[in-house]
């Protein structure tokens, strides 16, 4: 019965990890469409089909975290990192830590921004009441383990995706012959944005060499997700489950970002002109659809994606700081809701930036960081090492 259960790829395990991925990738910037539309859409006709190669590199990335812990039964990331980097372990430890806080600084902190503002927006709530809620739901999750956390992102995921396909259907089906036309005509928009080290550095004709550096900038400042997720990984018996993880968590994330960037497509070049619709292209592009229904729909996904985001974040980080504080606390729900709500209080400080500074400068430096930090090193010798031990499994059989 064991090996039979080994065999399989897809088990509540691998499956509630891929959720976990992407309940955590749907957050601030993916719901409100800022990060498709400054990452991919706004460059050229060829900007969707950026995010299947983005996600690719992802998926490859996310593979050797788990399987590292899978095979070491080390879930916290600064564990199986060590196992992971050999023979840089402590270094590339080190690297892969600022990579996960900074992450989980930075999206966490757009979260509790964008949920403030959707209270506001949404039902007239002080900003205070807001956050004050996004950090009760956040810390509740947080902190029952990896069961809760997968359960959670499963059930929001499912709301996530069938609110997604709601807009995207009805989306594609209005403004699909804009697209095509588009992509016929082969657009090119002539002020996207240009990539650059420093800072905002205006913009550029497009072309696809400054598309690639954004879709490559994308797939960095995605790491810090692999924290949460090899966590939620934890109860994993086989390389097949790794394999499943990857699989599904790249069709989901996959599907639903070259979606939405296609949508946004139908919206060029307007929508990245006009700087408010640039602002929440998501929610202007659900406004041109005339369907009052999705002004219902729309609010409760963004909340789903920023709890969901917020929550597979903070996990990773109290599963990382708990066998390190308040060692003599004998309650552990409440020792790791402590943590999470230390984490929390430092996000809170960071979202007073507001949502678009973060997806415009702090994601953009840390997905520079994180292709050295953290995607070349693992590949290099994440996948090594998984051969090395995988060969000792078999010469001990």
């Amino acid at each position: 019965m064991e090996k039979v259960k080994k065999d399989k790829m897809f088990t509540s395990v691998s499956v509630g990890a891929a959720t976990v991925w992407f309940s955590t990738h749907c957050g601030a910037g993916f719901a409100s469409g800022t990060q498709e539309l400054n990452y991919f859409a706004n460059h050229a006709w060829y900007g969707p089909f950026l995010p299947l190669l983005t996600i690719a590199i992802i998926a490859i990335t996310y593979y050797v975290g788990v399987e590292t812990a899978r095979q070491t039964g080390k879930w916290d990331y600064h564990s199986w990192s060590l196992e992971a980097y050999k023979p840089i372990g402590t270094v590339g430890s080190i690297l892969l830590e600022i990579a996960v806080v900074v992450t989980v600084i930075a999206a966490s902190a757009a979260c509790i921004s964008a949920g403030a503002n959707l209270g506001v927006q949404s039902f007239g709530w002080p900003m205070w009441l807001g956050s004050v809620l996004m950090f009760a739901i956040i810390v509740l999750l947080s902190i029952f383990g990896e069961k809760v956390v997968r359960n959670n992102a499963m059930i929001m995921t499912i709301g996530i995706i069938i609110i997604v396909l709601v807009v995207l259907i009805a989306g594609l089906i209005k403004f699909g012959p804009v697209i095509g036309q588009l992509i016929s005509d082969r657009y090119v928009n002539p002020a996207s944005a240009k990539w650059g080290i420093t800072g905002a550095v205006g913009t550029t004709p497009g072309n696809f060499g400054n598309a690639f550096l954004w879709a490559l900038t994308y797939a960095g400042f995605q790491m810090g997700i692999i924290a949460g997720s090899a966590s939620a990984f934890k109860g994993a018996k086989s390389k097949k489950e790794s394999k499943g993880f990857a699989i599904l968590g790249y069709i989901l994330n996959a599907a639903m970002l070259t979606g939405v960037c296609f949508l946004l497509l139908g919206g060029m070049p307007g929508i990245w002109t006009d700087k408010a619709a640039r602002t929440l292209p998501t929610l202007y592009m659900v406004g041109q659809l005339n369907m009052p229904i999705l002004k219902v729909l729309y609010p409760i996904m963004l909340f789903l994606a920023l709890v969901t985001t917020a929550v597979g974040l903070t996990f990773g980080m109290v599963e990382r700081l708990s066998p390190y504080m308040f060692k003599k606390m004998s309650n552990v729900a409440i020792k790791k809701g402590i943590i999470a709500l230390g984490v929390l209080l430092v996000c809170w400080a960071v979202s007073t930036l507001g949502l678009m500074w973060v997806v415009q400068v702090a994601y953009k430096y840390l997905g520079i960081f994180n292709w050295f930090a953290v995607i070349l090193p693992l590949w290099i010798f994440g996948f090594k090492n998984i051969k090395a031990r995988d060969k000792a499994a078999k010469a001990s059989e």
